[in-house]
């Protein structure tokens, strides 16, 4: 892959080092990274399930830009970081894609990593449970916590999956296998969610937030909730949709949401708890379309949400 990690550079001193000095490939130095745990990044450059759920086009460069706007991110001083470059579908067959992200999460899970996933369309958040599931012992329970303003759930189309369907896949999947459907959604906008499709994913199990919860008044309860859900499953996908986000703050999404959440200190305090509780197998950032943005403030948003989540990681072996 062509090599995108480049930014400033303040001196030898490991205290002033940023992620593009030390970023490392996957392939090449998958098992030797010592006593640090790796952090690998994984692109998904894909924005056909985007297209297919008539959304706006162009998340398809959102790994490129994220890179770039992690490259000059502090270095975590727990973890290794490493890059395996993107991954590749069939053309606008979402499911290839997925597959060929959950084939390179399960690759780093085996190899002791926490995948961190930039997209491209939501509908990586299938491939990032599946590589997770695949990966791990029999009988653990994986659940998933996404921010979004949307359930993503809705039902597959003749068959064919899109960026509204993951975590329908979930669901279907899990069922399929007889394995528990464990899915918090944070952030959820009722303008974005007609309520047939509340009624069915309040039905399927899945636990709605809608964004009226991220507000001081509600932040005790919120994080209450969240440590019961997390107390619930073995290992975490954490999935951060930009579009959770208010259009202010993240124009460059598939799906802008005007009444969004902002990334303040309460936002910032509920990913940390999730981010520090020990479970976290895996972080995606999705729907970052840079043909969309403004003066590149939604990739510089998505860095530092990546940045809130890395600091917060508990550090291990």
């Amino acid at each position: 892959m062509t090599w995108l990690w480049r930014g400033r550079d303040d001196g030898p001193d490991p205290a002033a080092q940023r992620w593009h000095q030390v970023m490392r490939p996957w392939d090449a130095l998958a098992h030797t990274h010592g006593r640090k745990r790796p952090i690998v990044v994984i692109g998904y450059p894909s924005d056909a399930g985007v297209r297919a759920n008539f959304g706006r086009a162009g998340s398809f460069e959102g790994p490129l830009v994220l890179r770039t706007a992690c490259a000059n991110l502090p270095v975590p001083t727990a973890y290794a970081l490493f890059d395996a470059g993107d991954v590749a579908g069939a053309g606008d067959d979402v499911e290839t894609w997925q597959q060929s992200l959950a084939a390179v999460v399960a690759a780093v899970r085996a190899g002791g990593g926490i995948p961190l996933i930039l997209g491209g369309g939501h509908d990586q958040a299938f491939g990032h449970w599946l590589g997770t599931i695949q990966a791990a012992s029999p009988g653990t329970i994986v659940g998933c916590i996404n921010f979004d303003a949307h359930i993503d759930m809705r039902p597959l189309q003749s068959g064919r999956a899109n960026s509204g369907t993951p975590f329908a896949q979930v669901q279907g999947w899990s069922t399929a296998h007889a394995r528990p459907f464990k899915y918090l959604l944070l952030g959820m906008q009722p303008a974005h969610n007609t309520p047939a499709l509340i009624h069915a994913a309040a039905a399927a199990g899945a636990q709605l937030v809608d964004a009226d919860a991220f507000h001081p008044s509600e932040e005790t309860a919120l994080l209450q909730l969240v440590d019961r859900f997390i107390a619930g499953v073995d290992l975490l996908c954490l999935s951060v949709d930009l579009d959770v986000f208010s259009a202010a703050t993240a124009p460059g999404v598939s799906a802008p949401s005007p009444m969004g959440i902002a990334p303040d200190a309460t936002f910032r305090r509920v990913i940390r708890r999730i981010a520090a509780c020990g479970k976290v197998s895996g972080v995606e950032i999705a729907e970052c379309a840079p043909c969309l943005d403004i003066g590149g403030r939604t990739a510089r948003l998505g860095a530092a949400v990546v940045d809130t989540i890395v600091r917060s990681l508990p550090a291990g072996p």
